[in-house]
């Protein structure tokens, strides 16, 4: 059996990369930046590991925590990419 702490991890980051794809897709830029990729596997890294510890997994089945992930790491990733074209 997996672990849940790892399938939401795994989740988190493949959401995070996910945005990172669809963020270069609706751009105009001709190179994938490895900067902003680099920036969303830390960001979503942590943020998989908070959602594993704060989130009671055990009782969910591996898809539900699968499916929290990709959602999180996604919209983590959005919200730090929004944040930083603010500031």
């Amino acid at each position: 059996m997996v672990d849940p702490l790892l399938i939401a991890v795994i989740a988190t980051i493949s959401g995070a990369v996910l945005n990172t794809v669809r963020g270069y897709l609706g751009s105009e830029d001709t190179t994938y930046s490895a900067k902003k990729l680099i920036g969303a596997l830390i960001v979503s890294s942590f943020a998989g590991i908070a959602i594993a510890n704060t989130i009671a997994i055990d009782s969910l089945s591996l898809l539900g925590v699968a499916l929290i992930g990709l959602t999180a790491g996604f919209s983590v990733d959005y919200a730090v990419t929004k944040a930083k074209k603010v500031a």
